[in-house]
């Protein structure tokens, strides 16, 4: 099912959820509902712990954190670095 998420601070604001549902309504989306990170089982105050945890992750395992195609980078990068004592 397609769906927009929203997180952080704006997922308690009841206006701006109901602009962005108006906002898809009426631009040609209709039927994609707006909901909070919380239907993923996800609360929208944690999104932001969860983004930096996977990114330290991948960043410990070597691996790209970033997907060139959405960023617009050369290819695959990764992210952060580690820095002994």
């Amino acid at each position: 099912m397609r769906a927009v998420y929203v997180c952080d601070g704006g997922a308690r604001n009841p206006v701006l959820l109901k602009m962005l549902q108006q906002s898809l309504d009426g631009g040609g989306v209709p039927g994609v509902p707006v909901m909070t990170t919380d239907a993923l089982g996800v609360p929208p105050q944690q999104v932001k712990a969860f983004a930096f945890a996977w990114l330290a992750m991948r960043c410990i395992a070597h691996e790209p954190g970033n997907l060139a195609a959405v960023t617009g980078a050369a290819g695959e990068r990764g992210l952060g670095a580690i820095y002994p004592r």
